[in-house]
């Protein structure tokens, strides 16, 4: 459990919309309700912004529970399909889902590579350009003290 005497008011704020979010949850499965991201908000007194943007977590809890809730009303309304092969084919689709996040994420690490060899790359150059900078600004001082001794 956590210690709420430590916890920011941000993190205490945090907790408090998940356990609304829930028990929203909770509410409209027992009402036999549509679950969306639409009917939480209103039922746990939220924004819908705060469930589909800024907070992930809380999006993939209400879409995996209407999944199981469509599953459910699919398998009772059609009794030859099983509750089993509306689960497996959510697993497929997950583990679809995550093969191109990892492809995606594979690209990014390319691009990442790539753009910081780029940046690298620069600072080298911004060194050296300084340095001539520095070099040439010497050499004129030295040249002003010269010809100020003539």
């Amino acid at each position: 459990m956590t210690n709420k005497n430590n916890l920011t008011l941000a993190e205490i704020n945090r907790l408090r919309t998940t356990e609304k979010v829930k028990e929203a949850l909770e509410i409209l499965k027992n009402r036999n309700l549509p679950i969306s991201i639409s009917s939480v908000s209103k039922m746990a007194n939220i924004s819908r912004k705060t469930i589909s943007t800024n907070r992930p977590d809380l999006k993939a809890m209400i879409d995996e529970v209407s999944s199981l809730q469509n599953d459910l009303k699919a398998s009772k309304g059609n009794k030859t399909k099983s509750k089993g092969t509306t689960q497996s084919e959510r697993l497929e689709r997950l583990r679809e889902k995550n093969k191109e996040l990892i492809e995606d994420k594979k690209k990014i690490l390319e691009q990442n590579i790539t753009l910081t060899k780029e940046n690298t790359r620069l600072k080298e150059r911004l060194a050296d350009l300084e340095e001539k900078l520095y070099s040439q600004a010497e050499l004129k001082i030295v040249e002003m003290k010269s010809s100020n001794r003539s």
